[in-house]
């Protein structure tokens, strides 16, 4: 099927249902089930200390994808709208892509913004995502709470004119999660599919016929925390010109004068007389091809080794300096991939090598050779009267090296190529020692430059493989001997039916082996900056995983240096009730004992509130003796109810015989002298955190005939509302001459209570007191609204003068 871009695919779609529709499905519904788990719990943290949790979602056909729980990618080029974005969702930009700095255009700049979701309104999730795509149906299920409000704010944005899009996952990274992602490739091996997932190879999962487990042996060890155990690995070979599927760091010598020893072909043929000019290059990718990184194909110990590439003929004689070299540089493992059928006439010739050989095993490395590929028993005999060897193949049978015969693809029998040994099976396990993959995926070379995973068979491959398990091992614990390497090799092997394989290698029992029960893998999710609010209940969430145990594992509990027990679970409810620092930990505990903890530091932080007068504003004039209402409002994130309990606010003036100080979110004062004077609000919360807000008004001399005095009741001041919300307005007023008066209602939007300006007055209907809604005034449109008004009650009397009141209230709709 070819491939279109989304838009086109949607264009489709819908061209595709023109013409008579039937009857609108109801909309889809989305539900939350804690059964469904994504394939890992967080992603690694970008910060380097703040893991990011994953969430999964699932249709009603059992389609499944990931994504992360509280981010989410926000498009556009308008500050302003960023700046807004942020501020509704408590914000953190993590990320921020510029198109135009990598030379792109038609695109905008993208951010990647960790959210705190809570106050989105799930209740209106469906009616949302209806509203985006009028075809939308179905039952989804979302895996928690966090999951679904992020899900219902991020359609609340788009619906609101916002571009935002959840940060989905697509399966890939980490070990273990059971995925890598590999060069392609589109050839296949008996049947068997390549796909770039080295988890589905089979001659590397746990689990196929072979069932060798050597990405679960790397899931082992990075969840033991054992893969910064590098391994030297030497690779004496000819035709090495690395590349990204190379691990990073390695050494290239040549003990070949005059020749370099990167990007210089074979010097000599393979077996058979084929040409190889590069078979170097295969080799090393064999044994430590890198996994998980979109290149080449994946060899057992890529995420271990140090490679040491040798460049050196075949003939011994410079075999044996290149021993010597790679020992020199640190090789614990020694791959040698070339074999020779020495005549049993002439096998004394070898015995410089095999000194070598010995003389190298004996300083602490193992060395592998490859069994050779012309399907014979290395240990054939010729009988007559007596019998005896026919050859001796070098290095293969040579003293202190472990001879590697190769398998069949996806199988636990010999491959037909591959030398063997007539005694393989018995007691004596015969030269050919153990067995390993004949058949496996390498990367490119120069020869084959595409970044493509490739077919290639041979034992040339098989000992390399066979390496790579050895330095896994090593890996797991790097004080180990050699001959405990081997001897873990050796008696974690599989055993084969074929009585000429006798034992295969198993990576993942070697390693367990040497591991043991590996402790759970623990993370503190939340709190992830370090600093949690008094009285405001946060939530503390681990990311815990096993190896041995399935997910979810284990017993997961929770301390505080200072409120002691806090629980257990994956996720605990905290709420601090002191302020000051302390040291959280959490302790998870597998089904064999192991236990792992991991602390952080805490903060118990209180932030101190703010305040705002909405009524007077500055610069309002007031006549003296007469009475009017001080308003004032708080926010604080940290008291019941997010405000301050109005007996915290406190009014203050600058001059004597104004009645102040007074306590109350609204008091009533009565001005006793004429002239300017500074009015004062301060809130002070339980925490004594305090701040203040002022504004300067004027009293002037009252006039002969007193304005009206006006109090409204109704409705609160510094009320938030919604536009199409009912209001009560109540309010009165008295004349103090005892005149009748007359009241009327008015509102001004875009109202600044600092300067007592707005953009714009309304009149209020009803012009008494009744309901109201702001939209019955205010001709708001679009779907997103956020806006001050000042609702105002005036009152004349018989002579005109008008007095009044006001309150503040906030009105904002996001749909």
């Amino acid at each position: 099927m070819h491939k279109h871009s989304l838009v086109v695919f949607v264009a489709l779609a819908l061209a595709a249902c023109q013409g008579p529709q039937p009857q609108q499905l109801p909309p889809p519904t989305v539900g939350e089930d804690p059964t469904l788990r994504p394939p890992r719990p967080t992603l690694p943290p970008l910060d380097g200390s703040t893991p990011r949790p994953l969430a999964a979602v699932r249709d009603a056909k059992g389609n499944q994808a990931e994504f992360v729980e509280n981010e989410l990618v926000v498009a556009t080029d308008d500050p302003a709208a960023l700046d807004a974005f942020l501020a509704r969702w408590q914000g953190t930009v993590l990320k921020a892509f510029d198109p135009a700095a990598a030379g792109l255009s038609g695109v905008g700049k993208q951010y990647l913004v960790r959210v705190r979701a809570d106050a989105a309104d799930t209740a209106k999730l469906s009616a949302n995502l209806r509203a985006l795509d009028k075809d939308s149906r179905g039952a989804l299920a979302v895996s928690s709470a966090a999951a679904h409000k992020l899900l219902a704010a991020a359609a609340q944005e788009q619906v609101g004119g916002l571009s935002v899009g959840v940060n989905w996952v697509s399966q890939g990274g980490l070990f273990t999660d059971r995925a890598t992602a590999e060069a392609p490739a589109g050839d296949s091996i008996g049947g068997t599919a390549y796909t770039v997932n080295a988890f589905n190879w089979p001659h590397l999962r746990a689990g196929s016929a072979q069932d060798i487990g050597v990405t679960e042996a790397w899931r082992a060890l990075e969840m033991a925390g054992k893969l910064s155990n590098k391994v030297k690995i030497g690779v004496l070979d000819m035709g090495f010109q690395p590349d990204e599927d190379f691990p990073a760091g390695w050494l290239a010598i040549s003990n070949v004068p005059l020749v370099h020893p990167v990007g210089t072909e074979n010097l000599l043929s393979c077996s058979g007389g084929n040409p190889c000019p590069w078979h170097g290059t295969a080799v090393a990718q064999a044994a430590a091809g890198v996994p998980d990184n979109g290149y080449g194909a994946a060899g057992p110990a890529g995420p271990v080794a140090d490679l040491v590439l040798v460049y050196t003929s075949y003939d011994y004689f410079t075999v044996i300096g290149a021993l010597a070299e790679a020992r020199i540089a640190g090789a614990k493992v020694i791959n040698m991939s070339f074999s020779a059928p020495v005549p049993a006439a002439l096998a004394w010739t070898a015995l410089p090598l095999e000194a070598a050989t010995r003389a190298v095993r004996a300083s602490g490395a193992l060395l592998f050779a490859s069994a050779g590929n012309e399907g014979k028993n290395v240990e054939a005999e010729d009988c007559f009267v007596v019998c005896w060897e026919e050859t001796w193949h070098v290095p293969c049978e040579s003293g202190g090296v472990i001879c590697v015969g190769g398998l069949a693809w996806d199988s636990k029998n010999r491959a037909s190529g591959s030398n063997y040994s007539s005694s393989d099976g018995g007691d004596d396990d015969g030269d050919v020692e153990i067995f390993a993959p004949y058949t496996l995926w390498v990367g490119p070379d120069p020869d084959n430059p595409a970044n493509r995973a490739r077919r290639i068979n041979g034992t040339s491959f098989s000992s390399p493989f066979a390496a790579g398990v050895a330095a896994l091992v090593w890996a797991a614990k790097p004080s180990l001997s050699a001959s405990e390497v081997e001897d873990v090799l050796m008696s974690t092997a599989h055993a084969s039916p074929d009585p000429k394989v006798g034992k295969y290698v198993n990576a993942l029992a070697a390693v367990q082996k040497v591991l043991g029960n590996i402790p759970p893998s623990v993370q503190i999710v939340s709190p992830g900056s370090g600093t949690v609010q008094i009285g405001l209940g946060s939530r503390l969430e681990a990311a815990v995983s096993d190896f041995e145990d399935p997910f979810p594992c284990c017993t997961v509990t929770w301390t505080s240096s200072v409120e002691g027990n806090l629980g257990s679970g994956y996720s605990v409810d905290y709420l601090p009730t002191s302020l000051g620092s302390r040291t959280i930990t959490v302790t998870a505990t597998d089904s064999a004992g192991a236990t792992a903890s991991v602390s952080r530091a805490v903060t118990v932080v209180n932030t101190p509130p703010t305040v705002a007068i909405n009524a007077p504003f500055s610069g309002q004039q007031f006549f003296r003796g007469v009475s009017y209402t001080l308003r004032g409002v708080s926010y604080d994130p940290n008291e019941a109810g997010f405000q301050l309990p109005c007996s915290s606010l406190s009014w203050a003036s600058s001059a004597g015989g104004d009645g102040l100080p007074k306590t109350g979110c609204n008091v009533t004062v009565s001005f006793g002298s004429n002239g300017p004077r500074t009015l004062t609000l301060t809130g002070t919360d339980s925490h004594g955190g305090s701040s203040s807000a002022s504004v300067n008004v004027v009293v002037i001399d009252p006039p002969a005939n007193l304005p009206p005095v006006v109090n409204i009741t109704s409705p609160q001041d510094g009320v938030s509302v919604g536009p199409d919300t009912t209001l009560k307005l109540a309010g009165n007023a008295t004349d103090p001459e005892g005149g009748a008066v007359t009241l009327a209602w008015d509102v001004t939007t875009g109202y600044d209570p600092s300067t007592g300006t707005g953009a714009q007055t309304f009149a209020v209907t009803p012009a008494a007191n009744g309901d109201w809604k702001p939209s019955d005034s205010i001709p708001y449109g679009g779907c997103e609204v956020s806006d001050t008004l000042r609702l105002r009650l005036k009152a004349k009397d018989p002579q005109n003068n008008e007095g009044f009141d006001f309150v503040v209230i906030k009105v904002s709709r996001i749909c």
